[in-house]
């Protein structure tokens, strides 16, 4: 497919182009001689009138369909480059995040917060009886057997004590 400026720049475009200026100023030239005429120029001159404020009419209504036109075009063409494009990685080559995160306001951003109710989700999702129930087991069950250690000494240290008042050996046992 030709470049269009390769075209444009074809001998046989500039005699075209040519050619049509020059016919349409050799028209213009006629029309406005033809409106100087006595009988008919007044009439040319009206009905130049009502042309011009007929397509300035259209001209007024056709912008805002040609607006909207040149606007969806416009949206699918962009739609189309980011279909191609890997944004992602167009983001981490050409923008400078620590820059942007630099402007952060991180007060701001926590004022908006409710830390009161993310503690309360936090502390809802943790089932608290089971850590309780848990841990005092754990404990409860290191003192029991301390306890029992404790009461088996204590019954050692009577039983000697018996068998010391009552001239018993310690071999005999």
């Amino acid at each position: 497919m030709p470049d269009l400026a390769d075209v444009l720049k074809h001998p046989a475009v500039s005699v075209a182009t040519g050619a049509a200026v020059t016919a349409v100023g050799g028209a213009v030239a006629a029309y406005r001689a033809c409106e100087q005429l006595p009988v008919v120029g007044s009439w040319l001159r009206r009905g130049r009138t009502d042309l011009a404020e007929r397509g300035q009419q259209v001209i007024a209504t056709a912008v805002d369909p040609v607006r909207a036109l040149v606007s969806a075009i416009g949206v699918q063409i962009v739609e189309l480059v980011l279909d191609e494009i890997d944004l992602t990685a167009l983001v981490r080559d050409r923008v400078d995040l620590n820059a942007i995160a630099a402007d952060f306001d991180v007060d701001a951003i926590l004022a908006r917060l409710d830390l009161i109710g993310l503690a309360n989700q936090v502390i809802d999702g943790v089932d608290l009886p089971a850590i309780i129930r848990e841990s005092t087991g754990t404990v409860t069950a290191e003192v029991m057997t301390d306890v029992r250690t404790q009461g088996e000494r204590a019954d050692d240290v009577v039983s000697g004590f018996v068998d010391r008042v009552l001239g018993r050996s310690q071999e005999t046992r």
